[in-house]
This record gives C-alpha cells, structure tokens and sequence, in this order.
C-alpha cells in the first residue's frame, strides 16, 4: 500500500525546514535555494508515481556512483570549506531518498538527514531566525515520529488502513513538541558549558571593515556608510537614559602616522595581557576625573580584531585568554570570526576645560612620543597657513583646537557623494577644491593642521552611539555608524577628543516599533541563548539564592499569627489544586467513558462509537463489543444492522489481523453513513 499523504507531506516540511536553516547558514545562495525547491518538486512528483519511477528512467542507475565522485571531487578540490562540501552532500541524498520512498521505515532515514542539516546549519546560524527552524523541526519531528508510530505495526514495517485521526495527532504531536522544547531548554540551561559558544566552526564574515585595523585610506570609509547592517549591541546596566550620553562614541582603533593619503600605525607598541585569576583584564588607570560607565556589547563577527568600547576603558571582561593592549588606548582579540560578548567599565571623559584641576593632571609628552604626534609629511604650504588663519599661532591650545574644530563644522559639507577620482593630495583636494567629504576626511584635516600648530593629535576610528532600542534599554550600532576623530594632547588635560565632522548633529533615524521589538528579542536571544555561559549559570543560580534569602529575610519580619494564617492559605491552596486534579482523573474514567474496546480500536469503530455516545450509548466498563452490540440492537433494526455489521468488522481486524478489502471498506463506509442518518 502506498505511503499516506498525510507522512509524505510532513516529511516534506521537515525536508523544507532543514533547507531553510541551511539558507539562514549561508549554505545556500538564492539562486541554490530556488534549484533545490525545483528539485524537491520533481522528487515529490516521481514519489507520487512509485517508489521505482526515478530508477525506472534511462540513465537513472548512474546517478548514485556520479553523484558519489562528484561529491568527493568537491570535498577533495572544489569547496571553499568541508563544511560547504558536507551540505552539498546531505542535499542530494535527502532529494534522492525522497524521490525514491518506499516504506515507512525510510521516513526515518530523511527525518535523520533533515536533523543533520539542521545541525550542520548551527555551525553558522546565530540569528533569531535559526530559532523558528529549530522549533518547527521539533514540531514536524514530533508529528514524523506519530504518524510512524501509528502506521508501523508489530512486524515493523507494513502499513495499515487505518485512517489518522488528524485532531488527535495534532495535539499529541503538540505537546510532545512543548514537551521536547521545554526539557531540552531546562538542559541547555542547566548543564555546563565552557563559554566560547559564539566562535563558529564556519566563520561568514562580510569584508574586512576598512578603519579597524593600524592602517587606513582616506575615502575608505565611502563603502560601508551606507550599511544599515547591525555591527554591535550596547547595553548599558547603570544607564536608562540616552539623554545623559549625547556624543557617547565606541573607540576603536588609534592612528598616529599620516603620510599624505594613509593613516596608520608607525611603530606599534602593544603588550600582551594574560587573563588573570579573576577573569577581568585591567587595561587601564582610573584618572579620577570621570564617572564609570559598564558597557555590555555584542559585537557580530566584522573581521577586525579591535575591541569598541567608550573611552578610557578601566577593565575588560571577555572570553578569550590573551587581549593585546597599545600604547594608545585601543584594545584587540585575536578572535575576529567569533561573536564576541564583552563588558567594559569606562571612566568618561569629562567636559572640556571641566577636567584641569581635578583628578592628576597629565604630564608632558615626552620627546620621542611628541615627534611621534607631530609627525607629517611634505605638505603644500596653504595648508599651515590655513591653520595659521583660523586658529592663530602661539595661542593656548585648547583653544586652537576648539577654533579649528568649529571651522571646519561651520565652513565645509558632509557628503557621501565624492566624485571618482584620486587626487594627488586628497588632504588639499578636501581642503580647498570640494570642501565637502567623509568623516575621516575631516578628522584628517583637523589633525595635520594640528601638528602643524604643534599640538599634537592622532586620528582615531570607530563608531557613533547608535540608535537608542527603548525596549531592551541599549544601543544599536550599525555599519553606517562608522566614524573617525581626533584626540589632542591639551597641556594638563592630556589626550582629549574633538569631532570637526557636521554628522554629529544629524537627525536620529525613526523605525517602526515593531522593528524595534525584533531587535530587542535578537539581543535575547544572543545574551541568554548564543553568549550562554557557566558564568551566567553561576550569576543565575547566586540570584536565585538572593532571592530566597530575601524571601526568608521578609518571611521572618512577619508576626507568628501572619505566618500561620499564610501557611494554612498554601496548605488549602495545594489540597485544592490535588482535590481538582483527582476529580479530573475520575472524570476521565467514569463508567460513561467508552473503555473496553475502545483502547485500540480501528479509527472506523472509534468513530461508530462516538455516535452512538451522541445517543446516550456508551460502553460499560469490562463490556466486550458483542456485549454493546447486543444492547444496541434494541434501537431498531436501520442502527442495530449497521452497528453489528461493523463489530463484525471489527473484531476480524482487532482480533483476526485480518486488513480490510476494498468491499469491506465500502461496507464500513455505509454502516457510519447509516449510523448518521439513523442520529439525524
């Protein structure tokens, strides 16, 4: 007999749903997607016309042994990664089992490919979307596992007549999936794990984001402001109010060297920091000036190694057992592939001019670290005396730098809009021809004509705030959010940051709500389920033992009467909800409720039975079926004729195993009709 619809169709969304997390993984491209959806379709139409109708056509034989050098060439040569080859290879075998099944024991053959997908799919797969997959394969799994369970008999493998019913299985095979889904996700929260989750074994990074490494091009930053991809997470526990934070930005890396077209760093003077006993990696001095802000970023896989945080970082907490820390502030992992979840604690710059006299002034530069910042190439001459102009010669610093930070914020334009072209000096070009350009154009600008007033100063990239998520009380920083700066070195104050680019002060974008909401649930779901750690297992069972501590701390600030009064209410509480459960299972099995041969029988029978329940006729408890039908036939010859013939039925296929021909289930067919005409 052939397989019932109702299994192949399941089969075939469990099928759809490992191809989809295989396209949420990057396995599959659209145009892939659409090839294997084509091919589905024609597996799914060679199955409805025979297990044998693939191997029935001319050539069919040769398609295994190709398909097999075909997938080992792509292991061995073709792919980018065994990962790749892997689902290339999973695909075919479960399109080639699906177009030639047979029975239902090979239902569970591409039950267990279509789970290997999903599995190979979580070696990439971080996002929400990954999660519906996940609970839709439970479901569908569930639903497989029935529909087997239901059609397989004792000899494993042959497929009986019954008919499904549908209803039933819909609810069993739902609450196995609550089931499934609660169990594994009490586990998953409850065993040991070792906390570096985040590192996929196949890392699909974008390209590397130009800036966040010691070297950059002006102009470089052209290709990834207009990315509204999410680069980072930024939740701030201590902090609910954006307000307080209006030019917040994420440092990243310093630049101190410019040669005329590229920024980079000259002579890099990092050290190396091991993780210590506490599990904190302190990266610098608390100045005393500032207030301290925690940071708790999720950081996507940009390929840079840099490390965002709000300025003047004090210590670092992240999963990795070495960070490297430079001369000038910036902090890098060497995980670039990896989903990084780190917190930060930073003492906040102060205002300008609010910090001298306050916490330990800054010394001097020294000799070789002043050359170092007041470093520059050959540069026309309108250049210093552009500076010269605007900020005067000789003056406080602090002051040249504000003269030149408002020049260029009132004078030039923020465009992304530059024409194609490489100028032989962009710095001139921006300066004096179009007067309009990106953000490091600007910082650039503001920090040669720093140098030449000899002040020092360094450019320095990152990210803007973000946009503010009032739903999860966090930053959304986006690719688009990519920044540069200037920090100069002010006597007394030390290195202090000015921003002479006019997209400061653009508008903050407005998304819809509900875009919000789903943003909100992303960060969620990469804190509580992706960055999942034993340490987050620690913090979660100590809050729980704080709050029971708490529990009995105000338990015990109770009167004795108060106590017993709430300890009675628990007690009638409990033996209400145990009188209530104990009155549902006698519900359940009283007399009225058909048992006997209900337990088991033919879809056919259940449903001659519950007619009759309609009518007051139920099975008495210990009563066979000829006992009721015997008391059926007191209703009249049209019930009690259709009513006998179909225990006839029964008992050859309860008891006979006998399976019913055609002839008996059109019999079985007009004894129900006559049972629903007989309750009309």
């Amino acid at each position: 007999m052939p397989l019932p619809g109702l299994l192949r169709l399941v089969v075939c969304g469990l099928v759809a749903d490992g191809v989809l997390a295989l396209y949420h993984a990057e396995f599959l491209g659209t145009p892939g997607l659409a090839l294997v959806a084509l091919l589905g379709v024609a597996a799914w139409l060679f199955q409805a016309r025979g297990p044998d109708a693939l191997l029935n056509v001319p050539g069919a034989r040769w398609i295994v042994p190709v398909a097999a050098l075909a997938s080992t060439a792509d292991l061995l040569y073709l792919s980018a990664s065994i990962l790749d080859a892997l689902a290339r290879l999973l695909l075919f075998l479960v399109l080639y089992k699906l177009a030639t099944l047979r029975t239902v024991p090979d239902t569970r053959s591409i039950a267990f490919l279509a789970f290997f997908m999903l599995v190979l799919a979580s070696t990439s797969a971080f996002g929400v979307g990954f999660l519906f997959a996940l609970v839709a394969f439970v479901l569908l799994a569930s639903w497989v596992a029935l529909v087997q369970h239901v059609l397989i008999d004792e000899s494993g493998g042959a497929v009986t007549g019954d008919p499904i019913p549908p209803r039933a299985l819909a609810g069993l095979a739902g609450t196995a999936a609550v089931a499934v889904v609660l169990i594994a996700g009490g586990l998953f929260f409850a065993l040991p794990r070792v906390g570096i989750a985040a590192l996929p074994l196949k890392a699909r990074l974008g390209g590397m984001v130009t800036g966040f490494t010691d070297r950059v091009e002006l102009g470089a930053f052209g290709s990834i402001l207009t990315d509204s991809r999410v680069v980072m997470r930024v939740h701030l526990p201590d902090e609910s109010s954006p307000e307080r934070l209006p030019s917040i930005r994420w440092r990243g890396m310093a630049l101190d060297n410019f040669d005329g077209r590229v920024w980079s760093v000259r002579h890099p003077r990092a050290i190396r920091l091991l993780r210590p006993s506490a599990g904190s990696f302190e990266v610098g001095l608390l100045q005393g000036s500032g207030r301290i802000l925690r940071q708790e970023v999720f950081l996507e896989p940009i390929g840079s190694e840099a490390v965002f945080v709000a300025a003047r970082p004090l210590r670092l907490s992240v999963a990795a057992p070495v960070v490297a820390l430079d001369d000038m502030g910036a902090v890098t992992v060497a995980l670039p592939g990896a989903r990084l979840r780190y917190t930060v604690d930073s003492e906040l710059e102060e205002p300008r001019g609010a910090r001298l006299g306050r916490g330990h002034p800054a010394p001097p530069l020294a000799p070789d670290a002043l050359e170092r910042y007041l470093q520059l190439p050959p540069l026309a001459p309108e250049i210093p005396a552009l500076a010269r102009r605007v900020a005067g010669a000789g003056g406080d610093p602090a002051r040249m730098a504000e003269r030149l930070e408002q020049y260029l914020l009132r004078e030039f334009r923020y465009t992304l809009d530059l024409e194609p072209g490489s100028p032989a000096d962009p710095l001139e070009d921006f300066l004096f021809v179009r007067r309009a350009g990106h953000c490091e154009y600007f910082a650039a600008a503001m920090a040669v004509m720093l140098r030449t007033l000899g002040v020092p100063a360094r450019v320095v990239n990152g990210f803007q705030r973000g946009e503010w998520n009032p739903y999860g009380e966090y930053f959304i920083v986006r690719y688009s959010d990519a920044h540069s700066w200037v920090e100069a070195y002010l006597p007394g104050a030390g290195w202090t940051t000015f921003d002479p680019t006019p997209r400061v002060a653009a508008a903050p974008r407005a998304r819809a709500s509900w875009l919000l909401y789903l943003d909100a649930f992303r960060l969620q779901w990469n804190r509580y389920v992706i960055n999942w750690s034993l340490r987050d297992q620690i913090r979660a069972v100590q809050s729980a033992h704080q709050r029971l501590a708490g529990v009995r701390a105000w338990s015990a600030t109770l009167d004795p009467e108060t106590r017993a009064r709430l300890g009675r209410s628990g007690a009638v509480a409990a033996l209400a909800a145990v009188a209530a459960w104990t009155a549902w299972l006698g519900w359940r099995r009283r007399p009225g409720v058909p048992t006997g041969p209900v337990r088991g029988a033919p879809a056919f029978y259940a449903r001659a039975l519950r007619l009759l329940a309609r009518r007051g006729l139920r099975p008495a408890a210990g009563e066979t079926a000829r006992e009721f039908s015997g008391r059926v036939a007191q209703l009249g010859p049209p019930v009690a004729d259709a009513f006998g013939r179909l225990t006839h039925h029964y008992e050859r296929v309860r008891f006979g195993g006998v399976e019913p021909g055609r002839a008996e289930e059109d019999d079985v067919s007009r004894c129900l009709a006559a049972l629903r005409r007989a309750r009309g």
